[in-house]
């Protein structure tokens, strides 16, 4: 099974159970000693979406959602070229 992703300039994407994705979550920290605010991206996904569950190919709809609703920015493999924020995901097909 695999799923379609379009995106607002229209690109469509295909996920399966097998397509390598990063994710990144944006979040950051106050330095302690300047009181400045440091910003970073923090890894929470390297690997693929049913690697490490119980859920099945029939599940990749219910995984690629709660995966987008988490992460801020994504990218599809195996180069891992082009970010993509999450937001920019319009649709999802089976």
């Amino acid at each position: 099974m695999s799923i379609k992703l379009t995106l607002a300039n229209n690109q469509v994407l295909t996920i399966d159970q097998d397509t390598p994705l990063k994710a990144w979550k944006g979040t950051h920290d106050k330095n302690e000693e300047t009181g400045k605010r440091e910003f970073y991206a923090e890894s929470i996904l390297d690997g693929t979406l049913l690697a490490d569950t119980e859920l099945t190919a029939a599940d990749l709809m219910v995984a690629l959602q709660g995966f987008l609703s988490h992460a801020d920015w994504f990218a599809v493999g195996p180069d891992f070229k082009q970010l993509i924020q999450t937001s920019s995901v319009v649709a999802l097909e089976a």
